[in-house]
């Protein structure tokens, strides 16, 4: 059996020797692909410590059958990577000519909104809600969600649309 596999596969277990060698195997890849797409070295290196974290709180997601250990490890760096990219356009921003005053992003939501945003999605079931989480927040593709969860893309992005369907009639007032 390929070692990335058996390093994977005794992740599933909780086996932090495991991460440490898969991390031994793997980091300098996955640093060398975050440097490159962000620029910068300290968050490539904050890339890199975000990824082995999700991969060992997602061992059980991976299957070898679907790809290599090094995929996975690579997908999950990649959209840590963009995360932090996407972020950088939401922080807010400095005006020309003051250093000094923020300017904050007029599409925040107040804190009754993301209140009643969070009960909607509360409501979604815990699968659905995964579902979101990681398409939404996390940034994954239908296709990649389906490699992880083993679901078809096609259940995928119905279960998706199912979800946010439901959390619109919840924020309409119609459920």
């Amino acid at each position: 059996m390929d070692t990335e596999v058996a390093l994977m596969l005794r992740l599933r277990e909780r086996d932090e020797d495991a991460l440490t060698q898969l991390y031994g195997l793997l980091s300098g890849h996955v640093h060398a692909l975050a440097l490159r797409m962000l620029d910068s070295r300290e968050e490539a290196e904050e890339v890199v410590q975000d990824t082995f974290v999700r991969i060992f709180e997602r061992a059980h997601q991976y299957r070898p059958e679907l790809g290599s250990p090094r995929a996975y490890v690579y997908t999950v760096a990649r959209h840590e990577a963009l995360s932090r990219l996407r972020s950088r356009g939401a922080r807010p921003l400095r005006t020309q000519g003051d250093d000094t005053e923020l300017v904050v992003p007029v599409e925040t939501p107040d804190l009754t909104e993301r209140i009643v945003a969070h009960a909607a999605l509360a409501r979604v079931s815990d699968r659905d809600r995964e579902l979101l989480h990681a398409t939404f927040f996390e940034g994954y593709t239908h296709s990649e969600v389906a490699h992880f969860t083993g679901l078809p893309v096609g259940t995928v992005k119905t279960r998706i649309r199912r979800a946010l369907l439901s959390m619109r009639r919840r924020l309409e007032g119609t459920s």
